[in-house]
């Protein structure tokens, strides 16, 4: 009897996939279950229930008790042979769900294909079909909708041969969801209304279905089909579900899309509340994607009413978020466990360029000895002219190849923020070919049922679709050009650039290329450009160089200064900003920075060739003289620098037009 006990334990308890957030109560049931259970695997059984049941609610709570019934099981494995490997695949399985909640898209997906190994191997198909769904679930919020759903289908039909009412809905919703991203209204609808009705047949049952999910995925249905009421009746049910069943993580869901709706009412007072709300709840259970999504809306928000404080604020939480979800590093994690390839070789651009610039200055020391040798030779043997001609002309092209490795540097400092800059328009020119490729697949099923105004209706959207992509293809194009202007050599012709666009774009690019490097470092970025400037007369390549070597040196003295006084204690924000101005016929653009500053004697070096303030094998020394050289000679401008010591340096350079 006790065995047929245990056993029907384990059956309900191991391969359920509810929905339903853990009550206090039922927590406090299961923890005192856990406290007083004998039976190891019955031990294993309540730990995974209770990391199940926290993954909407309380993550940290989630992962502890999931993390617990992994060692658990681990200990009994030899014993329990067959129950610890199902067991494993399914705790798996959950604690790469909760991971997904927490914004770790690269570890849930390795969970995950972790899990759909060993249940495939232990034909378990209750487990194989969950970690196929959650795997669908990455991909969306990936934004790869074709992938998404090719696992939602597959999953759906495992759930459908083995009676999981369930989650079987549960994939239906999900695709609905799918065609609510890709804009299909009436396909939107009509999925996310099937699971609705189910739900309604049983609405007290709390484990089949995610109630405050269904909830707002109708509200998106509705207003995606302009029907503004029954959407904000089912957002503000899907917040008072959410209370009802502890679901922190649809809480700020429900409260993220109430505050999208008002926001395009034009109600920014409660688009903010509903959005902050958003930020507040999200933050309780480390629900990156929405804390995310809230703090750009606050952004634009705050923006529109010119509160530029607090605009910046919630952006750079934004940017911080996007780092955590989707920074360089976590999406060539992604491209290792997709392809399934050997760790990515992370082989620091830097460090070869240092490499480089130490055989280039190497070499030239070396010629530059041997010139001198030749030389003093000469002196007893004019034969010798002809050799130390030779080593003369070699002396000028390896200054040349030098010269050009400081530029080619400079590019490799650019290279993570090109990424970053360009996958955006990148992803947008994907996500609207597919879309358009479904279009035209509709728009063909109405040609032939001989509906053409439905067929119009649909090619005007796919039109709508190819401007967009046009749009952001030129983006991505102008990107590239602009990398490729930047690491060609300069023709010496010049050119008219938008002088504003040029500082901030290079900006952007250069902030990015830091960040990716260290993710721990953050600054403050200001700009103020006189919009009376337009376009002036330059050498594009070798004035973005100078632009970009200025604003790397002020990067480099904020991020310098920072560690100093971190180990101080004292508060510091580092700020780097550049503005432009325009009087009579001078334009004047400054770099500034509130770093450690430069000494008078430093200060009189820094245009020599050769001469750097940073450690050995960090500077080539020629980044400043190159600068000056662009600037005094091929602009007839001026470059110079003022800096006071532990307050802060400005780089100024000064054009007559």
């Amino acid at each position: 009897m006790k065995k047929l006990y245990l056993c029907l334990l384990l059956i309900s308890g191991m391969f359920s996939n509810a929905f339903g957030q853990i009550s206090v109560l039922k927590a406090n049931d299961l923890k005192m279950q856990l406290a007083n259970a004998k039976n190891d695997t019955v031990k294993i059984t309540i730990a995974k229930k209770l990391g199940s049941g926290y993954r909407f609610s309380n993550i940290d709570s989630s992962l502890v008790y999931l993390d617990l019934a992994l060692k658990m099981n681990d200990e009994v494995k030899s014993k329990y042979a067959k129950f610890s490997e199902i067991a494993l695949a399914d705790i798996l399985s959950q604690k790469g769900a909760t991971l997904l909640e927490s914004g770790k898209l690269p570890e849930s997906l390795e969970f995950q294909y972790e899990a759909f190994r060993i249940a495939t191997a232990s034909n378990n198909k209750e487990i194989v079909a969950t970690a196929l769904n959650r795997i669908g679930n990455t991909y969306m919020e990936l934004g790869d909708y074709k992938k998404a759903k090719q696992h939602y289908i597959e999953s759906m039909k495992m759930f459908k041969a083995i009676g999981n009412t369930g989650m079987y809905f549960n994939e239906i919703s999900n695709i609905g969801n799918l065609y609510d991203l890709v804009k299909k209204p009436d396909s939107a609808l009509y999925y996310q209304t099937l699971v609705y009705k189910e739900h309604l047949k049983n609405p007290t049952d709390r484990m089949s279905f995610t109630v405050p999910e269904i909830m707002f995925r109708m509200g998106n249905a509705y207003k995606l089909n302009g029907n503004r009421t029954e959407a904000l009746h089912f957002y503000k049910r899907g917040i008072k579900e959410s209370y009802a069943d502890n679901d922190i993580r649809n809480l700020t869901m429900n409260n993220l899309f109430l505050a999208k709706f008002y926001d395009e009412l034009k109600e920014s007072d409660s688009a903010i509340k509903y959005a902050s709300t958003a930020i507040k709840v999200g933050k309780e259970v480390s629900f990156r994607k929405g804390i995310y999504d809230a703090s750009l809306l606050l952004s634009k928000l705050y923006k529109k009413r010119n509160q530029v404080d607090s605009a910046y604020t919630y952006l750079t939480i934004a940017m911080i978020e996007k780092d955590h979800l989707m920074g360089p590093e976590r999406f060539r994690e992604l491209q290792r466990i997709v392809l399934e390839e050997q760790e990515l070789d992370r082989i620091d651009d830097a460090k070869r360029s240092t490499q480089r610039q130490y055989a280039l200055i190497a070499g030239l020391g070396c010629i530059l000895i041997i010139a001198f040798v030749l030389y003093r030779n000469n002196r007893k043997n004019k034969r010798n002219n002809i050799i130390l001609e030779s080593t003369v002309t070699n002396l000028k092209a390896t200054q040349s190849q030098l010269v050009q490795s400081e530029k080619m540097a400079s590019l490799g400092e650019l290279t993570a923020g090109i990424a970053h800059e360009i996958q955006n328009p990148l992803n947008f020119v994907n996500n609207f070919s597919e879309v358009s490729s479904e279009l035209l697949d509709e728009m063909n099923e109405e040609i032939e049922k001989g509906d053409f105004e439905e067929a119009k209706a649909i090619a005007a959207d796919v039109k709508s679709n190819l401007e967009k992509i046009n749009h952001h293809g030129k983006r991505a194009d102008s990107i590239v050009k602009g990398m490729l202007q930047h690491s060609r050599r300069s023709s010496g012709t010049k050119e008219l650039i938008d002088l504003n666009a040029l500082c901030d774009e290079y900006l952007r690019l250069s902030y990015h290329g830091l960040r990716a490097k260290d993710k721990s470092f953050n600054a403050t970025l200001k700009t103020d450009f006189d919009d009376a400037i337009g376009k002036i007369n330059l050498i594009p390549q070798d004035f973005g160089r100078v632009i970009l070597n200025l604003l790397t040196n002020a990067f480099y003295a904020v991020n310098e200064k920072k560690s100093i006084v971190a180990q101080e204690g004292v508060k510091y924000e580092p700020t780097v900003s550049i503005c432009t101005k325009k009087e009579n016929d001078k334009i004047t653009i400054t770099v500034s920075d509130n770093g450690n500053g430069m000494p008078q004697e430093i200060i009189n070096k820094v245009f020599q060739p050769f001469f750097t303030t940073k450690p050995t094998g960090q500077g080539t020394g020629l980044g400043l003289s190159m600068s000056y050289d662009i600037i005094t000679k091929g602009h007839s401008g001026e470059l110079k620098v003022e800096s006071i010591e532990n307050t802060g340096t400005t780089f100024s350079i000064i054009l007559t037009t």
